[in-house]
């Protein structure tokens, strides 16, 4: 009888089991996949931005299996003028990049008013200046005062590396057209082949905006004895006025290197897409970056400053519909 009663509850148990799954497995069959073949432009092949691409990507499979979108190589400066143009449907860009290209301020040569953000996917990122740790040199006044012949790299040309180093050094009545007169050498180079160079001699420092801690920067400081550069309060509060920017503060200890804060700045790093991207497709892209979270978390470092708060920070960006739907229904905005 006790045998009896036991099997009895064993297939009971069992058959609730069995539904559950059953139950889960149609609710997952339910969820349609996102029409398309999808695009989302990031950056170079083994850089940062093709880990959040990917991991996007991955993000948006997970919550809509089945839904085809490649993440493709591109540019800081490129990657505004491709969505604007329709030439992929999603890319990864620099909140001030963005901006500048909708608004038409420079280096962009006309306005490119058809970008609409969807969400902020990397809220810090942070503008590092560093050098070897025997350079001449502790801060970028002291470069302008003593007009050192200094060997810089600014990162992609055009892109906000590159305009917030001009503005660093313009805050202190200094061009790149000045360092070159000074004997100096201005390189746009990327983070890898400029710590290559330094490696070497031939760079003495390198601006670079990047999330705490950039993974290239831990790498070199394996081989190099590096330090940061103080931009120091002059430049700080040029770059606030002018972009728009906040003040950023880079815990100590942040890198071996490192044994007291360093002040900077920071500017997001957000997802694009074009004004008329298809609102539904935006609203789930929206869904599965803001679901998948967790997941994106374990993708890379910079996916963990995300949260209710910063993911509807995107610099001045106009929402697009879809985003600022999915936003409104979760309570994020008014």
């Amino acid at each position: 009888m006790q045998k009896r009663l036991l099997l009895s509850i064993f297939i009971m148990f069992s058959i609730i089991f069995l539904s559950g799954c059953q139950s889960e497995q149609t609710e997952k069959s339910d969820v349609q996949p996102l029409d398309g073949n999808l695009t989302v432009h990031g950056g170079s092949v083994g850089g940062v931005w093709s880990l959040f691409t990917e991991g996007i990507s991955e993000a948006v499979r997970k919550e809509f299996p089945g839904t085809l979108i490649s993440a493709v190589p591109g540019t800081v400066a490129g990657n505004p003028v491709l969505v604007d143009q329709k030439e992929t449907d999603f890319a990864i860009a620099e909140s001030l990049t963005a901006r500048f290209a909708y608004e038409g301020k420079e280096p962009f040569d006309k306005k490119y008013e058809h970008i609409r953000a969807v969400a902020a996917i990397m809220p810090e990122n942070v503008f590092q200046l560093v050098a070897p740790v025997d350079a001449p040199f502790d801060s970028i006044e002291d470069v302008a005062q003593e007009q050192l012949p200094l060997r810089y790299s600014a990162g992609e040309r055009n892109a906000l590396g590159d305009i917030v180093s001009a503005a660093i050094f313009n805050s202190y009545d200094m061009t790149y057209k000045d360092i070159k007169g000074n004997g100096g050498q201005v390189h746009f180079l990327s983070g890898n082949k400029t710590f290559e160079l330094m490696r070497d001699g031939r760079v003495d420092a390198l601006g670079k905006l990047a999330p705490i801690p950039a993974g290239d920067m831990m790498e070199a400081s394996t081989t190099i004895d590096l330090k940061f550069i103080s931009l120091g309060e002059q430049a700080i509060n040029t770059l606030i006025d002018t972009f728009g920017v906040t003040r950023y503060t880079i815990p100590e200890n942040s890198y071996d290197f490192q044994n007291e804060p360093y002040e900077t700045i920071n500017s997001p790093t957000i997802l694009i897409t074009h004004a008329e991207q298809d609102e539904e497709t935006v609203y789930h892209m929206t869904q599965a970056i803001y679901n998948q979270l967790d997941y994106l978390y374990d993708v890379h470092k910079g996916f963990q400053k995300v949260n209710d708060e910063t993911i509807i920070e995107v610099g001045g960006v106009p929402l697009h519909p879809g985003a600022e739907k999915f936003f409104k229904e979760k309570g994020l905005l008014q």
